[in-house]
């Protein structure tokens, strides 16, 4: 298959320290994506400061999406970068995720039509989040991948019944397939299991979903609890929902 174009978006919120090590990151790849997006969930006026500096000299265009703060939307910020993503491969990341160096290259290896690739992710330690953030400068942070055995262990994971180990924060689809589903379900508000919810529709539509170990490496900045699980049970109840009848399309989502 002929190696597709990609749109990379990340989602971010008020946390600019993170949000320039990512960028750092993704600066970095062996092989650059074809436009960068930061999907804003309202952060301030900080949030586009570095979007805008680093704008200036990033490898590939650089867009900022932004939404009103209106509480933990991030399914709708979400709908709103792929809705702008011009590429038909959408690879999606948190705005707290350090890329190893082959993370784009590695999800483009494991590209299919008609396949949906759940990435992992190690956590970097409360200490030296703190010492990456106050330097700011990706130069300083170690090579994540040789401290993980590069071998890939690719094996369809999951089925129509149960989804796991689904993380929003590290995994790739077409943007067409996300168009297909009617994207991220946007009445799932706050905490919840909304990236599983949205892997469980393009399973339901046919879609079968790869878990990728050891390859496509994303290192998960430490943060404490935001707090935001206040509509968890009424989350995980759309969740189980979906799963019961099966459902495909979003209520509320792209279209």
């Amino acid at each position: 298959m002929q190696t597709p174009k990609v749109s990379l978006f990340l989602t971010t919120y008020n946390w600019s320290e993170a949000l320039q090590l990512c960028l750092l990151s993704i600066s970095k790849q062996t092989h650059m994506p074809d436009e960068v997006i930061v999907a804003d969930d309202g952060s301030g006026n900080e949030t586009k400061l570095v979007v805008e500096r680093m704008k200036e000299n990033f490898p590939c265009p650089l867009i900022h999406v932004w939404q009103e703060d209106e509480g933990y939307r991030i399914n709708a910020i979400r709908n709103k970068a792929i809705k702008v993503a011009k590429y038909p491969y959408v690879i999606q990341i948190d705005g707290d995720i350090l890329c190893d160096e082959n993370f784009v290259r590695d999800h483009i290896q494991f590209a299919k039509a008609n396949r949906l690739v759940i990435g992992r992710r190690t956590d970097i330690s409360s200490s030296d989040t703190e010492k990456y953030c106050q330097k700011l400068n990706y130069a300083n942070i170690p090579n994540f991948r040789n401290k993980m055995i590069a071998v890939a262990h690719q094996h369809l994971l999951y089925d129509a019944k149960k989804v796991k180990g689904v993380r929003g924060c590290n995994m790739a689809y077409w943007r067409d397939d996300a168009f297909r589903i009617n994207g991220f379900e946007e009445s799932m508000v706050g905490k919840g299991p909304d990236d599983k919810e949205f892997a469980i529709r393009l399973i339901h539509a046919g879609i079968e979903a790869y878990n990728l170990k050891f390859y496509a490496i994303a290192n998960h900045l430490y943060h404490g609890d935001e707090g935001l699980r206040n509509n968890y049970g009424s989350n995980q109840k759309l969740y189980a929902d979906t799963i019961l009848e099966g459902r495909i399309r979003a209520i509320k989502g792209l279209e």
